[in-house]
């Protein structure tokens, strides 16, 4: 299991450099080989994580070095302790030297071994922190603020050899701090201080640690390094002393999980699990490494995974719809689909009349049939959604939310979409008949008479042109044709992306728009898209919404820092915006990605982003053969 970061266990770079000659085809002396499109750059984890912050840097370094105290446990995104032994202690104030801090305590595991036997201790995890502080995050650049946040954290201190405390400057949500400053990467102090004293003393102390070369780095790790022919292949080995090897993830049906490490006596539980168990996941690794084929592009990848020199397709995009076909023919290669975490939404100014009346906005949601569009129309190339947390997002996704229409015929959906629409004072010149029973639309709605006595005008709903994205344009006439059949007068109008986005976020000189987003894994985007103080010009929410309880309860979601608290706001966020519908959310569209599966075992191949955002599971593939 792995954290956002990468691995949930920990790998560093070694002194040992292993000459192993490329086999010619994957799965020879135990290797799990992957084709990428692009050389790393760097091996040192301030550049990869700072200016270099690349997706081949991650793949094939970053993602498969380091450890943090948490992380998040795969696929169902729990977190979970991983150097930690437990949860952080509860946050409380306290007067330090005259000034009033919060604190919190983090008790750590005892097991955990540097690859040269010697403990991961609370000495690592302090200098970890305090070494980047120092150097200043800003300076570091790239995601170094955000993870080591300096508005938030004033230090870290060893209290014993394997508990530290934390003191920070303002109390954080769990953005800041369990997603944020507690899965923080660590460092081993004994390799790295000297190379901070060194840079300190540099005319730029930042340029000199990102140029540092770190050769020999003691591993914590599945892998370690093994050998880099630049424009050909990367490789990793396994780790013989990595001490999570072996150990079990259990993920529950009520959204619990345990880990066990049978080796070393380790056990922790979220709390007593009382629903089935849905998964386990064993810790490797099962390969005797891993190596990273640099090719230039997709053709050239499918065409080495369809003649057995790679097992898998690295890629952050995923593979391009036209290749799954290829792949699908090819002997002994599966194709696999993820939703990514993300979705596509139409939304309305709510600034205007009658586009602010919520049960105008119900009726429209009832209205498209999502699951027509994407099945028939689509043909499977896009997925169904309807709310705005992805239900990939697991742990942070309501499945009790409203999915306002989902189920019903056409039919249905008019008879339900008129008589929300009567409930808020809407008529019509020409009100929409039916047959139920043969699931017919008989006459269309003419003339819809808004709740003032107004004839509703004509409006346009500004959609993405064809050559853009087919799928959203699609989606677009769609709509406007189910609108017009009850008589709204919408108009579906293609327009430039960089129009519409002038227009929704500079300007917010709209009536509706089709457009899309895409998320972290902690669901902050719900305080961001939606609070009130989002609506001005340039603001997140451009649509106007404005809802006293959502912004006291957005708030409160940012401000806590109980995960199971914040969950249960989190559902309630996700309960108030599927029924008030400041946006309706429609599809999203998948990650392809193919692997042998003739050769290699995956635990789980359902996973939100697809294997490749968390490394293609280097570190619990099986190989078969």
């Amino acid at each position: 299991m792995k954290s956002w970061k990468g691995t949930l266990a920990a790998l560093i770079i070694t002194i040992l450099v292993v000459a192993i000659a490329v086999p010619g085809f994957a799965g020879s002396s135990g290797l799990y080989e992957m084709s990428v499109f692009e050389n790393p750059t760097t091996l040192n984890i301030f550049s990869a994580t700072g200016p270099q912050s690349t997706v081949w840097n991650d793949f094939v370094a970053s993602s498969q070095y380091y450890t943090s105290l948490y992380g998040l446990a795969q696929p169902y995104m729990t977190f979970v302790p991983s150097v930690a032994a437990d949860m952080p202690s509860e946050l409380k104030q306290e007067k330090i030297g005259g000034n009033t801090y919060y604190t919190s305590i983090v008790k750590m595991r005892k097991d955990i071994k540097w690859s040269n036997n010697t403990s991961l201790t609370a000495d690592d995890v302090a200098f970890s922190y305090n070494a980047v502080l120092d150097m200043d995050p800003n300076k570091l650049g790239g995601n170094w603020p955000s993870i080591v946040d300096p508005t938030v954290l004033e230090r870290v201190e060893k209290v014993d050899n394997y508990t530290v405390k934390f003191i920070l400057k303002e109390k954080p949500g769990l953005a800041q701090w369990q997603y944020g400053v507690l899965q923080t990467y660590l460092l081993n102090k004994a390799y790295w201080e000297p190379v901070f004293a060194k840079a300190k003393k540099a005319s730029d102390p930042v340029k000199e640690l990102l140029a540092y070369e770190p050769i020999g780095e003691p591993a914590a790790g599945p892998f370690m390094f093994g050998k880099w022919e630049k424009g050909a292949f990367f490789q990793n080995v396994a780790n013989p002393a990595y001490s999570m090897k072996g150990q079990i993830t259990t993920f529950y049906e009520d959204g619990n999980v345990t880990i066990v490490n049978p080796k070393t006596g380790f056990k922790w539980q979220s709390s007593k699990p009382t629903g089935k168990v849905l998964l386990k996941v064993t810790e490797g690794p099962n390969v005797s490494g891993t190596l990273y084929r640099i090719l230039g592009n997709q053709a050239a990848a499918v065409m080495s995974l369809i003649g057995g020199q790679v097992d898998f397709i690295l890629n952050s995009l995923g593979l391009q719809r036209g290749f799954q076909e290829q792949l699908s023919q090819a002997q002994g290669v599966s194709t696999i689909e993820n939703n990514v975490n993300g979705f596509r939404f139409m939304m309305f100014n709510l600034r205007k009349y009658p586009f602010n009346i919520k049960e105008f906005r119900q009726a429209i949601s009832i209205l498209i049939d999502r699951e027509y569009i994407c099945e028939s129309v689509l043909q499977g190339i896009a997925f169904p959604q309807y709310s705005v947390v992805p239900p990939g997002n697991a742990f942070w996704y309501n499945p009790d939310a409203p999915q306002l229409g989902k189920g019903l015929t056409r039919t249905q959906k008019i008879e339900q979409a008129v008589k929300v629409l009567k409930k808020a004072g809407f008529s019509w010149e020409v009100e929409p008949e039916i047959d139920l029973k043969k699931d017919k639309l008989i006459k269309r709605g003419k003339g819809l008479i808004m709740p003032d006595g107004k004839k509703m005008p004509s409006f346009d709903f500004m959609v993405m042109t064809a050559g853009y994205d087919p799928l959203r344009y699609t989606f677009g006439l769609n709509i406007a044709q189910w609108a017009k059949d009850v008589g709204i007068p919408m108009e579906a109008a293609p327009t430039d992306f960089n129009v519409v986005s002038d227009k929704v976020f500079e300007e917010q000189d709209f009536d509706a728009a089709l457009m899309g987003w895409s998320l972290t894994a902690y669901p902050d985007h719900m305080r961001w898209f939606f609070h009130s103080d989002q609506a001005g010009e340039g603001g997140f929410n451009p649509q106007g919404y404005t809802n006293p309880e959502f912004d006291k309860l957005a708030d409160a979601f940012m401000a806590e820092s109980d995960m199971d608290t914040a969950r249960k706001q989190a559902f309630k966020l996700q309960e108030i915006l599927s029924d008030e519908l400041p946006y309706i959310v429609l599809f999203d569209t998948p990650i392809i990605e193919a692997y042998r599966s003739d050769r290699i075992e995956y635990p789980y191949t359902e996973i939100l982003s697809g294997l490749q955002r968390y490394g293609a599971l280097t570190s619990t593939v099986k190989l078969l053969k």
